[in-house]
Formats: structure tokens, sequence, C-alpha cells
């Protein structure tokens, strides 16, 4: 790093003393020569130095160049450019955890082992193509039974994990709901730790959906205070309704409050999809349950709610990889797909030269997900979430 006096390249005007730090190829993040340079703040001291590169031929970085010019040198792989963003976007200590751990290549080191796998299943198959006139062939179909169900058992369990993954990434969408009155605005703004919506003694004050991102036990949560349910004939509360409804058909967990023993909650719970979670509200009035006043039962309502919509990634803690994005399920989807025709191909007695392209096409979705082969569009799909200085 050094002093430099940064000039523009027509007027020779002075612009800014600045401070040059150079990086040179293959060390620098790219894989390409790079000079960073770092100049007074404000407004117009960098606008001007903006002016000066651009008048000297340079441009903006399109969104994710800089990252994306580090795939193409082979510095990172597709996995690890997403993890990249992952860790500038995270808003929790599990987002961070995770982004860090595929930046790393945890994910990635796990599908190169799958890959090399199925290429070893497909060595297995070559022996039957090369060796057709021996009994059997010289591997036993023991053998190739045994390798294909290690490794679809292995892309099978990582395909488990995309529901809370892709969880993990969006967050968890939380619903309160729950009849009028029964606290669910008040328990809403407990775990949010702010006054976010209107409480009164008055029932159906709440007429609208509110929906509010906070982090539980370390992990994300959307959390969305609800009208309370029951029939009404008034117009404006029967459409908060409805938004609540639609809210619960799209939850990825539900909280259900009530002061009391509800008789309706059966009914409830018979027409949500979603896991549900029951609490008993205003323990600061009836003497049991959880209390927003007192804060009493919050904590371990903290930690219900994070196992019930994190438990599978609680139990992997932060050592096993984890599939985050639609793109990486859809991949790993495809590959099982793949597999399994392998073995409807072989056990329905067709060639193998025939069941092999199976094993092929199941290498390259592993592929395709790693970035070794990836089409230019797949590029600018995962590169223009970016931000414009990475």
């Amino acid at each position: 790093m050094f002093r430099a006096r940064l000039s523009h390249p027509d007027s020779r005007e002075p612009v800014d003393d600045c401070l040059a730090a150079c990086f040179p190829a293959p060390h620098s993040y790219t894989g390409d020569d790079l000079v960073e340079i770092s100049t007074h703040g404000g407004l117009v001291v960098p606008a001007a130095a903006l002016a000066a590169f651009a008048a000297a031929g340079a441009r903006p970085a399109q969104p994710g160049e800089f990252t994306r010019r580090a795939v193409l040198n082979g510095k990172m792989d597709l996995l690890q450019a997403e993890a990249t963003a992952d860790l500038i976007d995270a808003g929790s200590p599990a987002q961070r955890r995770r982004a860090l751990h595929q930046l790393e290549r945890g994910l990635s080191d796990r599908l190169v082992a799958l890959r090399s796998e199925i290429l070893e299943l497909e060595a297995l198959i070559a022996y039957d193509i090369d060796f057709p006139e021996e009994d059997e062939g010289p591997v036993s179909p023991q053998r190739v039974r045994g390798a294909w169900e290690v490794v679809r058992g292995r892309v099978a369990d990582l395909l488990r994990t995309a529901p809370e993954g892709e969880r993990l990434r969006e967050g968890a969408l939380l619903v309160i709901a729950g009849r009028p009155n029964a606290g669910k605005s008040s328990l809403f703004n407990a775990l949010l730790g702010t006054e976010r919506a209107i409480v009164t003694e008055i029932p159906g004050t709440t007429r609208d959906a509110i929906e509010a991102y906070t982090v539980i036990e370390g992990f994300p949560f959307r959390i969305v205070d609800t009208a309370g349910l029951r029939d009404s004939g008034e117009r404006i509360e029967q459409l908060g309704i409805e938004v609540s409804k639609k809210y619960l058909a799209a939850a990825d967990l539900v909280l259900f409050c009530e002061e009391r023993d509800d008789p309706s909650r059966a009914a409830f719970l018979a027409q949500v999809s979603a896991p549900v979670v029951v609490v008993r509200t205003k323990a600061d009035v009836t003497g049991d349950g959880v209390s927003a006043v007192t804060g009493r039962g919050l904590p371990e309502l903290r930690r219900r709610l994070a196992e019930v919509a994190f438990g599978k990634l609680l139990a992997l803690g932060d050592v096993e990889p984890v599939v985050t994005r639609a793109r990486h399920r859809s991949a790993l989807e495809r590959a099982l797909v793949e597999l399994d025709a392998f073995w409807t191909a072989r056990t329905g007695g067709v060639d193998a030269a025939a069941t092999a392209t199976h094993l092929r096409a199941a290498v390259l979705a592993l592929d395709e997900l790693i970035g070794a082969v990836t089409p230019e569009d797949v590029l600018d799909r995962v590169f223009a979430a970016f931000c414009v200085g990475k």
C-alpha cells in the first residue's frame, strides 16, 4: 500500500490524496490484477474520483461482477459465490454461521464426494460393458446394488435439509392466530421486543396483518400478527380475516393463542397444514401459560418455536452441509431422479450402456450445481442479486 495523488486524466486537476493497494494475480479476490483505491469520504471527493476513472476508460462494475470473475477464474465455485452473498445479507447468527460453512466449502466438498461416488458406480457398470461374456460380469450384482444404495441415500439425506435450509435464508414465516382478544398482538410485540401492534381490550382491534422480522434463538423469523378468527358481519373485519387465512395457508409455523381452552381449536387445527404450537396467553391474569406483560414462559416459548421451525438444523449443528437455495434443491432432485432411473433400468433388464447414461446425467446435475458446467443464464440469475461492490 502506498500514498498517491489522484488527478483527472484530461484536466490534470488534483482530485484527492489517496491510498492505493495492489493485489497481483492470481492472489487477488478475482484472480485478476487489482488495485484498490481508498479516497477521503463525503460526497464530492468519491464522485470526482469516479468521474476521473470513467474519463480514463473505466466503467462501473455490474452487480456481483467481482465474485463472478472469481468463479470464472477458478478462485471459488458457484456455491461459494452464493455463500458470499448470503454472508453479506445475513441478519441472524444462524444465517451467518451457515453462510461461512458454505463459503469454506462445506457443501461443495460433500457434492464433490457424491460426484466421485457416482463416477465409481459408473466405473463398475463399465465392467459389465467391457466384459459381457463373463458370468454376472467381474463385479457382483450385490456390489453394484450396495454402491447405488449408499450414494442414493446420501443424495436423499442432503435433499431432506432443503425445507429448513431454504427457510433459514428467507426467515421462517410464523403466523400468530387465534380468536379476537386472545392476546395475539401482545405476544407479537413481546416476541419482537417492541410495541409494533396496537393492543387494546376491545376484541377485533387488529383488522389487517402486521409482518415484522426478528431473530429467535439465533434463527430468522418473519412474524405475522393476524386478525382474530371469528364470524363477523363487519366488512372491514371480514377482509382482515381473509388476509389472515392467506397467511395461514403460506405459514411455515403457526402460533395458536388461547386465553383458556378454546372449543374452536380442533376445527382450526384441522384446517392448517403447517406445524402448530398452542400457547396459553395472559398468564399474568390466569396464572397459567405465557405472559407478554411479565415475560413468564417467553424463553421456553422461544426455544420451542426454534425447535419446531429449525429442528433438523439444530440436530445437524454447524458441521453438516445444508441445502439453502431452490437452485440447489432442483439440481439434487434431478440427480436423485436419474439415480432412481438407473436402478429401474438395471433391474428391468436394460442394456448396461443405456443404464449408465442415467449415472452420467446425475453427475452433470451435480456439476451444474457446483458450477463446473454452468450455462450463462444460470450465472446471470445467481449474480443478479449481488450488490455492485461485490
